[in-house]
């Protein structure tokens, strides 16, 4: 097998664990959205969303990863925003 054979197959198992907890996160943000409902809270919590991703980012070691590893919590979040909308809208929860 090439050398980009097996990276490519790295990259495939690492990208099944991911959309695996990408289903756990998205059912718990179903289950925040609830909440949220419930308690007439609104989707978008603009202070637990900066503290999140700062938090998280200054976390990584590497100062390489931190510019894409906020654009990738971003793009999460902004998913999960979306998300919430798209349940509280059709009245799903």
């Amino acid at each position: 097998m090439d050398e980009i054979e097996v990276y490519r197959n790295q990259i495939d198992q690492i990208d099944q664990e991911i959309r695996k907890l990408f289903i756990q996160r998205m059912e718990t943000v179903a289950k925040v959205a609830k909440w949220k409902s419930v308690h007439n809270y609104p989707i978008f919590d603009p202070i637990r969303e900066t503290a999140l991703i700062q938090k998280n980012v200054d976390a990584l070691e590497s100062p390489d990863f931190k510019k894409y590893y906020h654009e990738f919590l971003s793009t999460i979040l902004k998913v999960s925003k979306e998300y919430q909308v798209y349940l509280l809208s059709r009245g799903v929860l």
